[in-house]
């Protein structure tokens, strides 16, 4: 699944001379016509759900997941103003019962923030991940929650070796593994939750200091994305920097160590931002600059989508194994993105009629069911700039507008 667009998250990629792939090699990509739409583009019935009211000035939904037609969650934050961010903003859960999207309880909170990322693998197992707001990097924490079916606890993060600085871009939940990526600072993190404790990863030999990358810069990896499809199958993306590569990378952990995984674009300083797909053989993959690639069998095809603002927050494939991507423009604006036979379709994503844009940051979809799910925030007509958040619902026999 998706994460964090941060831009303390990019790697710098400085310029330099380019030399060959390193690490795992995979065929060169084929480039599909950039930003095509296909002629017969779809009519899917998004609509804007009702929601709760949410607590203002501002507030915004970061990520959503749906493990049946009957449960699915959002997360983020209300009660949030820009006066005052580094004191204002609560943690907001939202369970959807399969005709309604409710306030969840929360364990006591008494901290001020958000919640950025949500995974679940069945009604009993979600798992949230968040952070303080704070002035500073140095001050910000970061907080996991779980719930089990019944409650929400916030479950133990070690902070003692440099996590309170951390930037957790990535969440992914299977079984009793539940996996989170990010980094810290120069450094990346990959933790594995096995039940009982957090047990930290090693990133691949390329992404560790030491060696050198364009312009004497250290060896460098950025990871923003994890997608777990089985406990020896897991992928993670994000982009990296040595001695003769720099680009976007994909990394894979087969049970006993990750490695790097190149999908043929060197030389480029995009990122993945999401990843999608059912198994190995159907990874969707996408990030900065409309840069979207599909993989399988040991070889990606780049099939870039061309959007106005340049980057794609997140994707999903539904229960056809089609992918689906957010497009937001800097009007700002959205869509939803899917691609079929001869390219890139998208439809306007619907706002409130009371608001003047809408952004939206995560999408997902419903294993067995074609129902899924996208959410974000609606700009409102006040000065100072307000946000409020929204949930779309994709049903494919509804037609477009706000349900009731």
């Amino acid at each position: 699944m998706r994460k964090i667009v941060v831009t303390t998250a990019a790697v710098l990629l400085v310029s330099g001379c380019t030399g060959g792939s390193a690490g795992t090699s995979t065929s060169a990509p084929s480039d599909g016509p950039p930003g095509a739409v296909a002629a017969d583009a779809p009519e899917p019935g998004w609509r804007l759900a009702t929601l709760p009211e949410l607590a203002g000035p501002t507030s915004v939904l970061w990520d959503v997941v749906s493990v049946d037609a009957r449960h699915a969650w959002a997360v983020g934050s209300e009660a949030y103003s820009p006066d005052q961010p580094n004191d204002t903003g609560t943690p907001l859960v939202l369970p959807w019962d399969g005709t309604n999207w409710t306030r969840a309880a929360v364990p006591a909170i008494s901290w001020h923030g958000r919640l950025d990322l949500v995974a679940a693998d069945s009604p009993s197992n979600v798992w949230a991940v968040g952070s303080t707001a704070a002035a500073t990097p140095e001050e910000q924490v970061t907080h996991v929650l779980h719930y089990d079916g019944s409650a929400w606890r916030e479950v133990p993060f070690a902070r003692g070796d440099g996590e309170s600085q951390a930037l957790i871009t990535g969440l992914a939940v299977l079984g009793e593994q539940t996996w989170l990526v990010g980094n810290d600072g120069s450094n990346v993190i990959i933790k594995q939750w096995d039940g009982r404790s957090w047990r930290s990863h090693q990133p691949p030999a390329e992404c560790r200091t030491g060696g050198t990358s364009f312009g004497g810069m250290p060896n460098l990896c950025t990871v923003t994305a994890i997608k777990a499809i089985g406990p020896d199958d897991v992928w993670a993306a994000g982009n990296g920097a040595w001695q003769g590569f720099k680009g976007p990378l994909l990394f894979h952990w087969n049970g006993s160590g990750w490695r790097t995984v190149q999908v043929g674009v060197n030389n480029d300083e995009s990122s993945f931002r999401a990843l999608a797909g059912r198994s190995s053989s159907e990874l969707w993959a996408v990030g900065d600059g409309g840069l979207a690639v599909r993989g399988g069998g040991g070889s990606f095809e780049l099939l870039r989508y061309a959007p106005p603002g340049g980057a794609l927050p997140d994707v999903v494939t539904d229960h056809a194994g089609q992918p689906w991507l957010i497009d937001n423009s800097p009007t700002p604006s959205a869509s939803l993105v899917t691609y079929r036979t001869g390219g890139w379709a998208g439809v306007a994503a619907p706002q409130p009629p009371d608001a003047v844009g809408l952004s939206l940051h995560g999408i997902a979809g419903t294993p067995g069911s074609p129902l899924m799910f996208a959410v974000g925030a609606a700009d409102l007509p006040t000065t100072p700039r307000y946000l409020r958040g929204v949930v779309l619902e994709y049903v494919p026999d509804a037609s477009t507008g706000s349900r009731h």
